[in-house]
Parts: C-alpha cells; sequence; structure tokens
C-alpha cells in the first residue's frame, strides 16, 4: 500500500516550488534587463559611430580660406552659459564657387541638433541656396540668423544622424527650452585673433604661431582642430525609465583640417 504525502511535506513541497519560481524569474529579469543594456549600449555606439565618422569626414576634406577657415561652430551664449551645439562646414561637392571665399549656402553642410525634435542630430543641406554666406562670425547676425533659418527652413535637406540625443531642459538668461546634448569645439593655429592682427599690420609674420613650427618665409600651414561630444541614451526605453538623463553615454570625437595661409 503507497502512502501520500503528508500536510507538511505537501507546504514543504510548495514553499520548495515557489522559492524555485521566484529564483528563476529573478534570473528572468536579470537576463532581460542585461540583455535590453546590453542592446541599447550598442545601438547607442553605432549611431554615435556613423553620426563622428561622417562629420569627421567632411570637416577633413573641406574647403577654407584666411577669412573661412572650413568649419566654424555657432553658440548660443547665456551669460557665463555657452551651447556650442551647431557646427557649420564648407564642403562643396566641387570645386568651390569662390575659392577664396564667401561660400555659397549651397557648399555647406550643417551638423545641430533638430528645433523641433532635440533628441535628433540632424545633418542640414540646401541645395539649390546660391546666396553667399557672410563672414565667418559665428555669433554674429546676418551669419546666425542665415543659419539659424537652414534648421528650420522646409526648402532644406535634412539626415537623422541619430534620434538617441540626450535631451536637457534650459532655462537659463532667455535661452530656455529642451535642448539636445551635443558639443562642438573649435581651435585654430594661428588663432582667429592673431591673423586678424597680421592682416591689420599689427603683428608680424614671425611672431603667428604655427603648429609644429610649419610657417614659412612666404606661407605657413595653419591647424583647425575640431573636438565634439554627443551623449546618447541607450534606446528609446530609457528616456522614460531616465528622464533626467544620467544614463546617458558620452561620446568623443575629434578632427583636423590643415590648409596654407599666404603671407
Amino acid at each position: 500500500m503507497r502512502r501520500g504525502l503528508t500536510l507538511v511535506e505537501l507546504l514543504i513541497s510548495l514553499s520548495m516550488m515557489a522559492m524555485l519560481a521566484a529564483v528563476l524569474g529573478g534570473l528572468a529579469v536579470a537576463v532581460d534587463t542585461s540583455t535590453k543594456y546590453t542592446y541599447g549600449h550598442a545601438t547607442a555606439t553605432q549611431h554615435a559611430r556613423v553620426a563622428l565618422e561622417r562629420i569627421t569626414r567632411n570637416v577633413t576634406q573641406a574647403t577654407a580660406s584666411g577669412t573661412h577657415p572650413g568649419f566654424a561652430v555657432v553658440c548660443d551664449q547665456a551669460g557665463s552659459y555657452r551651447f556650442p551645439d551647431t557646427l557649420v562646414v564648407w564642403r562643396p561637392s566641387g570645386s568651390p564657387a569662390n575659392a577664396a571665399g564667401p561660400p555659397l549656402v549651397r557648399e555647406l553642410i550643417v551638423y545641430a541638433p533638430n528645433p523641433a525634435n532635440p533628441r535628433q542630430l540632424l545633418e542640414i543641406t540646401s541645395p539649390s541656396d546660391s546666396r553667399s554666406l557672410p563672414l565667418d562670425q559665428a555669433g554674429v547676425s546676418p551669419y546666425r540668423q542665415m543659419i539659424d533659418d537652414l534648421k528650420t527652413s522646409a526648402s532644406s535637406q535634412k539626415v537623422v544622424l541619430t534620434d538617441l540625443l540626450r535631451v536637457a531642459l534650459a532655462d537659463i538668461g532667455g535661452i530656455a527650452g529642451r535642448r539636445g546634448a551635443v558639443r562642438f569645439e573649435q581651435e585654430l593655429r594661428p588663432s582667429a585673433a592673431a591673423w586678424s592682427q597680421y592682416k591689420a599690420g599689427t603683428l608680424a609674420w614671425n611672431s603667428l604661431v604655427w603648429p609644429q613650427g610649419l610657417g614659412g618665409s612666404k606661407s605657413g600651414l595653419r591647424q583647425a582642430w575640431l573636438r565634439m561630444e554627443l551623449q546618447l541614451m541607450p534606446g528609446d526605453e530609457s528616456y522614460a525609465q531616465d528622464p533626467n538623463g544620467s544614463l546617458a553615454v558620452p561620446f568623443f570625437g575629434s578632427a583636423e583640417l590643415y590648409y596654407t595661409l599666404p603671407k
């Protein structure tokens, strides 16, 4: 005759099964979380790689002159706060219309967050616009106004390089709204101020600082250096899970452009 389970044995069995189910459930959640984390970071890394490589390629192949250094960074300024999130590159598809400058708008490539959706980093062009760009005063109108118009113009062509930008709320000194976390920084050697002083006759040619001493008696090789930072969220779900953007992953890049300045 077979003996059945007692009540105590049945309760012990059920408790062990519940514990096993809890362990397996926790393990499944951990595996799912780890998978989403890994996939999200892989996606962000891929987006950053494509965007940074595309920007780098266009910067290193840009056209430059004494008055237009190939690329310029446009900043919003609010007191001591700067938002250098717009990059303007002089990149004609063939020979430039004006080799000494100014560039035409149709020869420009603009990189900036989408004003209508700051999660998106856009590559903006306007192939049919033959207006000349004003001198490279990147924070002064009408240069600034022309670039801002390109960002919102219906006739501009816009390519989304990523839609995973971290978004932060800015409300400082009149600069308000949600902004995509992008940063561009430009450095020129010789600097724009030093070159202007030389052209004005207040600084001697021999006093200009050339990178690696690449300045001769009749010309010098100028370096235009760009540093870039993108802060990307690891996947679409991270925006709801982390509205403050603490999970954002920073990605960095740089590019250099060398061109000759005549004495």
